[in-house]
């Protein structure tokens, strides 16, 4: 098998991916998630957490009914006490302008493809196209 010469097209979108390395949602999200990260309260929550799920799975296997509720309580006080960590919360919205970026950014290209060579884009792949009989007119 022989190895074939990189596309340019590739060559392209690792460039692109570098710039976006320096987009400030990206930097933002990046940073966040140091932070997150070296957080010891954070890690102490999480780790709470971690115990409570798992004391929790126990208590349903044993179909302990009121020591469910409570940790079900337990859990989402924790679970609301992480949610409300300032860092946490910048975390969070840092990855939904993240998640924006990327999206538009899959759109941008995803359009420019299908306005070029008359594709659609987007839907499940079996909702109307090849193999489905639909729109493409295959069976």
């Amino acid at each position: 098998m022989q190895i074939q010469e990189q596309h340019p097209v590739l060559d392209h979108a690792a460039a692109l991916g570098q710039k976006l390395l320096s987009a400030e949602e990206i930097r933002r999200f990046r940073m966040a998630e140091e932070q997150i990260q070296r957080s010891r309260r954070v890690n102490e929550l999480i780790e709470a957490i971690k115990r409570k799920q798992k004391e929790l799975v126990h208590a349903k296997h044993y179909q302990k009914t009121a020591y469910i509720g409570k940790l079900e309580e337990e859990l989402a006080a924790l679970h609301e006490e992480m949610d409300n960590l300032p860092i946490v919360r910048e975390y969070q919205q840092s990855q939904v302008e993240m998640n924006d970026l990327l999206q538009t950014l899959q759109k941008v290209v995803a359009d420019a493809v299908s306005e070029k060579l008359d594709v659609e884009t987007g839907g499940d792949v079996g909702q109307g196209g090849c193999g489905s009989g639909g729109p493409c007119g295959c069976g």
